[in-house]
């Protein structure tokens, strides 16, 4: 058969640990109560499964590691955050729990009620099978919350920035808006003198003004496709393709425009043609 070697992350977990967790078996079986790591049998991800033998039946597959011991597979769970947050297609393996796993266990507690009662039933529960033992009982969303920190981090800091390039654009959009807009008052002038109307001249500056922006906002949107699409790794919970943002940002430039185009033209308007004839 085909070997590779590969590093592959991995866990110890009990036979009730994937209805607590809510990771469904898709094919074969889970651990037995009991089963240890004699018959050596091991349970792998779907994403392990398609890695390692693609357009295969995984079950009864062996895999050996590096001292030497074969594990067959039993079973196949459903890919899920098992290693990385944000990532369900780590290669990963599960082994049944054993007592030569147990310097350091974590149990996973499906509860309904009082956190704080529950956690005083665990403790004596622990306590009451060994006194010296000891044990720390945290809520699972607390314990996430130390591995989510990064991606906040990473989030605060792209909102100020983008927040702060907002600001920019906004006050660049405006400055070269009005700036091309007020430059424009001798031609305003010279078509409010031959009889043009004004909303005539208002509709032509302002649509003359914003092709630049919409064009502009197209781009950008683009760039931000992209962008989105490379840092979508690093974050959690969040979706990399926001609708919202998308739209709201480009609106929100073509407004700023808007404005900058309009006060300069309606000024320009109200100003006698003879006076914008001879504005330079």
């Amino acid at each position: 058969g085909r070997v590779e070697k590969i590093g592959i992350e991995y866990n110890h977990v009990s036979p009730e640990y994937f209805s607590v967790v809510g990771v469904p078996i898709v094919r074969g079986r889970g651990f037995l109560p009991g089963e240890t790591h004699d018959p050596p049998g091991v349970v792998v991800t779907e994403s392990t499964a398609r890695r390692l033998w693609p357009d295969e039946d995984a079950l009864a597959k062996t895999l050996r590691e590096s001292r030497g011991r074969e594990y067959s597979v039993i079973g196949v769970a459903r890919d899920a955050q098992v290693a990385h947050l944000g990532d369900v297609h780590t290669t990963y393996l599960y082994f049944p729990a054993g007592t030569q796993d147990n310097l350091r266990v974590y149990v996973l507690v499906r509860y309904v009620g009082d956190f704080p009662a529950t956690a005083k039933g665990i403790r004596n529960v622990v306590q009451s099978l060994d006194a010296d033992l000891p044990v720390d009982v945290t809520k699972l969303e607390d314990y996430l919350e130390v591995w989510r920190q990064p991606s906040r981090i990473v989030a605060a800091l792209s909102g100020a920035l983008g927040a702060l390039a907002l600001l920019l654009a906004s006050i660049g959009v405006y400055g070269v808006v009005s700036y091309s807009v007020s430059r424009r008052v001798h031609e305003i002038g010279v078509r409010m003198a031959l009889g043009a109307d004004g909303g005539e001249i208002m509709n032509l500056v302002l649509r003359q003004a914003m092709r630049p922006v919409l064009v502009g906002g197209l781009v950008g949107v683009a760039g931000c496709a992209v962008v989105s699409w490379v840092l979508s790794s690093m974050l959690f919970g969040l979706s990399a393709h926001d609708p919202i943002a998308f739209i709201s940002v480009p609106l929100f430039l073509l407004v700023v425009a808007l404005v900058a185009s309009y006060i300069p033209a309606r000024r320009a308007m109200c100003v006698d043609p003879i006076v914008a004839l001879r504005y330079e």
